[in-house]
């Protein structure tokens, strides 16, 4: 069975620890407790060992304009044209930035980047603040999807969590039905808000890039039959931890591979749906009123 990872970060670690400068870290950041364990994960070469351990065929790298997970679109996109069969990229942009739409436009046009990467705690923003849907406009004119993190972050007081409501993502969803959309993580604990957008917006995916019991305890048949079995995409988060564990790509897989699906449902969730969400189509279908008076 074909399987894609939807959501890996390769961070530049170096450049993350200049562009922090005095950022004073608070206690208690859990993803730090595991730093000197993660850090080998970032070889490429270890992320292309894991892939091949857990027969994942093509991974999706994320560019990240923040601190704590910083990497670049150049990055990525170097990272991608090494393997790129393997890799394919994802655009990140300061959202306030005065060149934030050129940015863009060229990790797209020049770079081959595929989509566009929020992490809205960190990067300190409001997903439907209307002063950022200059940027939406342009990823629909690019044709590319947008990934918001959503729901709680490892980062402790370097975030707030009203940034990453998953319900904020109703109104950009409504106001751009033509921008394609994932939320990440499941939601991260704030599951069945996520759902909902997801439930009510035929523009709007989510991604499995959970703790393996919310997989498991969560991703249940009603569940999947309720939101629809298109909207669901296999992401891992590599390299982060979970649960206190190193990160292993196969464990991903084989939770899903052990959750009672039907097997056209978890090929639907392992490449099917990434396909659809980056190839510019949605589930949607639209409907005019005149329409339903004419049939009924």
């Amino acid at each position: 069975m074909k399987i894609i990872n939807a959501h890996v970060h390769m961070v530049e670690f170096d450049k993350m620890i200049r562009k922090m400068g005095d950022i004073q870290l608070p206690g208690g950041i859990s993803v730090l407790k595991d730093l000197e364990s993660t850090l080998p994960l970032l070889n490429i070469d270890t992320l292309i060992k894991q892939m091949d351990d857990a027969g994942i065929v093509q991974s999706i790298l994320y560019a990240v304009e923040a601190p704590i997970v910083y990497s670049s679109n150049e990055y990525v996109h170097m990272l991608c044209s090494r393997y790129p069969d393997r890799l394919a990229g994802v655009a990140s942009v300061n959202p306030f930035a005065p060149d934030a739409l050129d940015v863009l436009e060229n990790a797209v046009n020049n770079l081959g980047l595929r989509g566009l990467k929020f992490h809205p705690p960190l990067q300190k923003f409001y997903m439907n603040d209307e002063a950022v849907f200059p940027v939406y406009q342009k990823a629909v004119e690019l044709n590319i999807p947008i990934i918001f993190h959503v729901g709680t972050t490892p980062f402790g007081s370097l975030c707030r969590l009203a940034h990453a409501n998953p319900l904020l993502v109703d109104d950009v969803a409504v106001e751009f039905p033509d921008l394609r959309i994932m939320l990440t993580h499941l939601g991260t604990l704030w599951h069945n808000e996520a759902f909902m957008v997801v439930e009510k917006n035929p523009n709007v995916f989510i991604d499995t890039a959970a703790y393996l019991y919310e997989i498991e305890e969560i991703l249940t048949g009603n569940l999947v039959d309720r939101i629809g079995a298109d909207k669901i995409i296999f992401g891992t988060d590599y390299p982060m931890p979970y649960a206190g564990k190193i990160h292993e790509m196969k464990d991903f897989v084989d939770c899903i591979k052990r959750i009672n699906l039907s097997d056209d449902i978890k090929e639907m969730i392992f490449h099917k749906n990434f396909e659809t969400f980056f190839s510019g189509r949605t589930s949607s279908t639209e409907v005019r009123a005149s329409d339903l008076q004419d049939k009924y």
